[in-house]
């Protein structure tokens, strides 16, 4: 890819879209490129390695904020790297901790399905709906997609 590059060009050689690559650019992920007469943007060599570096950061579960973060420091001239080990090491622990939580919730999981052997099946028109699900106690977790109340 050579200087002077368009967006579709950009996103083609970096594996991305546009769209993703105009967010990135609201956020500050990516700096405002400069624009040709006619109003197109056009990219350096570095928009490209910036945009690689996001995919691997994303790939590695930092989020956008942090790799903003990251950036952020590293282009003011000092290095991210101690940063980037808080980052990991605060991401360790909530990975132990939903660890633990996953643990808890298949021991219940196991226990509900033990005794679902000697629950009767209830006839269609019974009132409760599933009472297998209903004896699930609540983890406080969020529903995918949904909130806890």
């Amino acid at each position: 890819m050579k200087d002077g590059t368009r967006i579709g060009e950009l996103a083609r050689a970096a594996g991305s879209t546009v769209q993703t690559i105009r967010y990135y650019e609201r956020l500050g992920l990516l700096p405002s490129p400069a624009r040709s007469a006619s109003g197109y943007r056009l990219y350096t060599r570095e928009a490209l390695e910036r945009l690689r570096f996001i995919r691997q950061a994303q790939a590695a579960r930092f989020r956008l904020e942090e790799i903003k973060e990251i950036l952020r420091l590293r282009y003011a001239g000092r290095s991210p790297c101690d940063c980037v080990r808080k980052m990991l090491e605060q991401r360790l622990e909530e990975v132990e901790r939903e660890l633990a939580d996953l643990a808890r919730f298949r021991r219940v999981l196991r226990r509900v399905l033990n005794r679902s052997q000697q629950l009767p099946r209830l006839p269609h028109s019974a009132s409760a709906i599933c009472p297998l699900i209903e004896t699930i106690p609540s983890t406080g977790r969020k529903a995918k997609g949904g909130k806890n109340k």
